[in-house]
């Protein structure tokens, strides 16, 4: 059988489609830890919030009032700050994730051209044998002695 000529690019495309993979899992892990942080942050701000609310219903001292709100504020924007890095690394894995559908492609495409080859040769070595047949049937029967 004769040797897949493309063996080589479908390999190294394995390779690259293998490592592609692995990037854009290690990507979708930075992007839900970002969602995670995110939440947290949010909980802790409504958290916050609730007490200041439970604070301001019992009394509470303009000093602690505005320390409270520097603090709300400050959490606020960390918040912001995280929404844009949560965006950030969403685009990075979204980015690899459009080349990592490409080389896919393309390992898909050199895929079928592999099995395409292993088809042909198959049916060319069926064909040698249906004629490496014929010729041993054509023999045996020049072989055979003619009865009378």
């Amino acid at each position: 059988m004769a040797e897949f000529r493309l063996q080589v690019l479908l390999d190294l495309a394995h390779r690259r489609l293998d490592a592609a993979t692995t990037e854009l899992q290690r990507l979708r892990g930075n992007w839900q830890s970002a969602q995670d942080k995110l939440e947290q942050l949010k909980n802790y701000e409504s958290e916050y919030a609730a007490s200041l609310e439970k604070r301001l219903a019992d009394g509470i001292g303009v000093p602690q009032l505005n320390d409270y709100r520097l603090f709300l504020t400050k959490l606020a924007t960390a918040i912001a700050a995280q929404m844009e890095e949560v965006k950030r690394r969403q685009k990075l894995w979204e980015t690899e994730h459009v080349s990592w559908l490409a080389l896919r492609q393309k390992q898909q495409a050199l895929e079928v051209l592999g099995e395409r080859h292993i088809a042909a040769e198959a049916m060319l070595e069926t064909k040698r044998e249906q004629k490496q047949q014929d010729e041993f049937a054509s023999r045996a029967g020049k072989a055979k002695p003619l009865r009378d």
